[in-house]
């Protein structure tokens, strides 16, 4: 039996006690009810209209099925034009299917073989003509297509990848075909990523050293904006992330298998402060006692020139703290290879702005 002062407790677990007539049951059922928070609305903004860039006058007119595929359509009352949110247009399947046939045709697999894999994932039926279609259609953007073509490629050893446990874990992979194109130019960064493949030194990644992307310097290059082939790809590669958690790392993967230029993610760097001259200590002032460490998140070979690139999902608000946290991976791997900072471009992306600076 329920004391008095603990009578209205009962309904803790929404059972009426053996104490608690049936009526005050109900009441304080609804009362808990009432005094629950309400959820925030989270439904999503309207879209601005293509045409007049507006949304205020927009609003939704249905639904549309296409394939695997339903998408929303709009009606835009100022201009009187009809709009959907579908991210590709004049396609009948999601994107999520395009682009998964062209990164399992990119890691080696015939056409044949993609077809499978598609049956197999998301129980459809693509015949081929529409695949090669796909390939095609996307291979200014997906440019490895064009070398995919042109060799013979296993897909089980194409990419080596390794986990590091380096106080969070990171998946550092290499592509092996693109790093052997690489290698004629720069053959001590070729040598250095498999180095770190086969004996990355954990012990320096697991102290309690500073790291290049919480250290700030003195460091504000002149940047400037490019329409970048990177922008396309992660727009691409972020129609496959389920959640905002796994957009940083498809991001690096579609990168990485699509993307000529790709060599490798989450490469491991570092570089002692013995190892700075005075000048540098002096310019940047890098002031720290102990190993420096960080992971590029992408890394590119274009144009004779290595590109360190970090994805930045707002990269238009992490100005001043992404340039510091790109140069000094840049700054670790020259240090590392012995690579001039003259051979070297950095940048920071995400789907909508690309800014580039030389170290």
């Amino acid at each position: 039996m329920c004391t008095p002062q603990y009578e209205t407790v009962c309904t803790a677990y929404m059972k009426p006690c053996v104490c608690t007539p049936k009526i005050i049951y109900e009441i304080m059922c609804i009362d808990d009810i009432m005094r629950q928070p309400r959820l925030k609305n989270t439904t999503p903004l309207k879209p601005d209209c293509p045409n007049c860039n507006k949304n205020s006058f927009v609003v939704k007119i249905g639904r549309k099925k296409i394939k695997q595929e339903i998408y929303q359509r709009y009606k835009c009352k100022a201009c009187n034009k009809t709009f959907s949110d579908r991210p590709l247009k004049h396609v009948t399947y999601p994107p999520k299917i395009i682009f998964t046939a062209i990164s399992s045709y990119n890691l080696g697999n015939t056409k044949r073989e993609v077809v499978n894999i598609l049956s197999k994932k998301f129980k459809v039926d693509v015949p081929i003509p529409t695949i090669h279609s796909w390939l095609t259609r996307h291979q200014d953007i997906c440019t490895f297509t064009k070398l995919r073509r042109r060799y013979n490629i296993d897909p089980k050893t194409i990419i080596n990848s390794k986990k590091l446990h380096h106080v969070q874990v990171y998946n550092f992979k290499y592509h092996q075909l693109k790093l052997n194109f690489a290698a004629k130019k720069f053959p001590e960064l070729r040598q250095y990523i498999k180095d770190m493949y086969t004996d990355c030194p954990k012990k320096l990644f697991t102290s309690e050293g500073p790291r290049c992307s919480s250290l700030r310097i003195e460091f504000n290059p002149r940047k400037i904006t490019k329409n970048n082939n990177a922008l396309k790809l992660a727009e691409y590669a972020l129609l496959l992330a389920k959640t905002n958690r796994q957009r940083h790392e498809q991001v690096q993967d579609f990168m990485l298998v699509n993307d000529s230029a790709t060599v490798a993610v989450e490469l491991p760097v570092f570089f002692n402060p013995k190892e700075l001259t005075v000048k540098e200590k002096k310019t940047y002032g890098i002031d720290v006692s102990k190993v420096l460490t960080g992971h590029i998140d992408i890394l590119q070979v274009r144009f004779d020139k290595i590109h360190v690139l970090d994805f930045k999902p707002e990269a238009k608000k992490e100005d001043k703290k992404a340039a510091e946290q790109v140069f000094l991976y840049t700054l670790a791997l020259s240090k590392r290879t012995g690579i001039p900072l003259s051979n070297f471009t950095c940048a920071y992306f995400d789907d909508k702005n690309y800014y580039q600076f030389n170290p």
